[in-house]
C-alpha cells in the first residue's frame, strides 16, 4: 500500500517495502562508503552529538523556531541535504527513533529536518558549503566548457575577492582623520 502524500523518505521505504526493496535508491546504497559519509559530513563527531539529541531538543527548538517572527520559511531540502538525511538516518538509529517519536505526531517531516539542520549546522556546514562550490564549479564548467582547473581558480577569486569586499566596508565607528 503506497502512501503518495507522505514525504520522500517514507514514500520510498514504502515503495521498496512493496516492491521487495527495488525502490529508486535501495537504503544499503545509502549507508554507503566512507567517502560518502566524508562527503556528506557524517562524520563520527556528527554522530556522537546525535546520541544526545531528544525528541525535547526538538520540541523546544520548534516552540522557539514558531515563536520566532524571524523564522524563515522552510524550503525544499537541497539534494545534498536529501542525501545526507537519507545516510544519517542510515548510520545514526537513535536520530532515526526521534523522528519517528517526532513525526508525524508533533510536528511534520520538513519541520524536523528544518530544525535537525539548525542544531548540526556546527558539525555539517563545512561539508555542504563544499558541496555548493563544488556544485558551482561544476555548473561554470558545463556552461562556459573550461577546464576544471581554471573554474575552480576562477571561484577561488570569486569567494576570496567577496571576503575582502566584505572586510573593507566603511566602518562608521571608527574615527576619520581630515
Amino acid at each position: 500500500m503506497a502512501f503518495p502524500s507522505f514525504t520522500w523518505p517514507f514514500r520510498r521505504r514504502a515503495a521498496a517495502g512493496a516492491s521487495g526493496g527495488a525502490g529508486p535508491s535501495k537504503p544499503s546504497a545509502a549507508e554507503g562508503k566512507e567517502e560518502d559519509a566524508e562527503e556528506l559530513g557524517v562524520t563520527p563527531q556528527l554522530l556522537d552529538f546525535l546520541r544526545t539529541l531528544s525528541p525535547d531538543a526538538f520540541k523546544s527548538s520548534a516552540l522557539q523556531l514558531h515563536q520566532g517572527a524571524s523564522a524563515e520559511a522552510a524550503g525544499e531540502l537541497s539534494d545534498w541535504q536529501q542525501r545526507h538525511a537519507v545516510l544519517v538516518l542510515a548510520r545514526a538509529k537513535e536520530l532515526a527513533k526521534v523522528r519517528y517519536d517526532l513525526c508525524p505526531r508533533h510536528m511534520k517531516d520538513k519541520q524536523f529536518w528544518t530544525i535537525y539542520f539548525l542544531l548540526a549546522r556546527t558539525y555539517i556546514l563545512p561539508y555542504e558549503l563544499r558541496a555548493i562550490q563544488k556544485e558551482k564549479v561544476r555548473r561554470m564548467e558545463t556552461e562556459n566548457g573550461k577546464s576544471k582547473e581554471v573554474i575552480a581558480v576562477e571561484v577561488e577569486m570569486q569567494e576570496s575577492k567577496c571576503s575582502r569586499e566584505s572586510q573593507t566596508l566603511p566602518d562608521d565607528s571608527e574615527p576619520q582623520d581630515s
